[in-house]
């Protein structure tokens, strides 16, 4: 009995058609029919019943798939576990938005490739809005993606907290705060990201909730984007902790009542097979950095540092 025969016989089982099972296993019907009446004969027992083309399993066939599920099952996972164990090869797609380029995502790698049996895992970065990063992970072309609103057709585990900071130009008459009430600026005109970014949707259910309506003096592509434009005075804005916040011409200021905050999800495509390599990349930041979050909304694992 070989393991060949097994995995043939535990297709051809739940297809319970040779010409469809053969296709599946890219092999030929004959060869096909050979492997099982081996595998009959070895065992003594009559695995199929026949009724002209068709074939069913019989009830020795039943009580000998679930042994065979069981066993190949056991073995899969003997696999996998030793791919894991030891040193793993290969390139992961990794998407982020770019608020996360100067601090969070730094300090995964770094701590990523202490581990010596990491050191041949390479990565690709792709820096995108939320939407498109998700896009990417159901097109293939993304394997992970951090971004803070992920959809319900991905997997995604909270990986941090990131404060969001009111940035107003440096002359500003409340740039020598400590923390700005939403309310004493509401009137002010703001440059916000774009409808399409997870971060606009967020800091307008927080203006919904506040009964604010904001007056949008510009849409930013990015974070970056809307900084330069406070630079030059033309409004405030709302945005994560980034580098760019050193601009000299600007200053972050911590918002109170309420406090503006958002959770950062890894995320994933459960329906993709993900290869060893992946697994390898998700699991140690899950166990680093992810919290139980069975709705979502729990406190993540780290706060974002703050910007003073």
């Amino acid at each position: 009995m070989t393991l060949q025969q097994l995995r043939y016989f535990q297709v051809l089982a739940k297809i319970e058609h040779y010409t469809k099972a053969s296709q599946d296993l890219c092999i030929t019907q004959p060869s096909l029919s050979y492997a099982m009446s081996e595998l009959e004969k070895e065992l003594d027992v009559q695995l199929f019943d026949r009724h002209g083309k068709k074939i069913t399993l019989s009830a020795q066939g039943r009580t000998f798939l679930k042994y065979v599920d069981g066993s190949l099952a056991l073995l899969d996972d003997g696999i996998k576990a030793v791919r894991l164990s030891g040193p793993v090869h290969g390139r992961v797609t990794l998407g982020y938005i770019s608020s996360l380029s100067s601090n969070f995502l730094p300090e995964v790698l770094t701590s990523f490739y202490k581990d010596p049996s990491n050191e041949k895992i390479t990565f690709n970065f792709v820096q995108n809005l939320n939407n498109a990063l998700l896009d990417g992970l159901k097109q293939g072309d993304i394997d992970l993606a951090f971004c803070p609103d992920p959809s319900k057709d991905v997997a995604s585990a909270p990986v941090l907290r990131q404060d969001l900071f009111l940035v107003l130009p440096r002359n500003h008459r409340l740039a020598r705060r400590d923390e700005i009430d939403i309310h004493e600026v509401k009137n002010e005109p703001f440059i916000l990201t774009n409808r399409k970014s997870g971060l606009r949707r967020m800091i307008g259910s927080i203006f919904r909730e506040m009964k604010i309506r904001p007056k949008v003096a510009f849409e930013a592509e990015d974070c970056n984007v809307a900084i330069t434009f406070v630079s030059l005075q033309y409004g405030l804005s709302i945005i994560p902790a980034t580098s760019n916040l050193g601009n000299p011409e600007v200053l972050g200021i911590r918002l109170k009542n309420p406090e503006f905050s958002r959770t950062v999800y890894m995320a994933w495509t459960p329906s993709r097979n993900l290869s060893p390599v992946v697994r390898r990349v998700r699991d140690f930041i899950a166990d680093r950095y992810s919290t139980s979050c069975p709705d979502r909304v729990s406190e993540p694992a780290i706060a974002y540092p703050g910007v003073s």
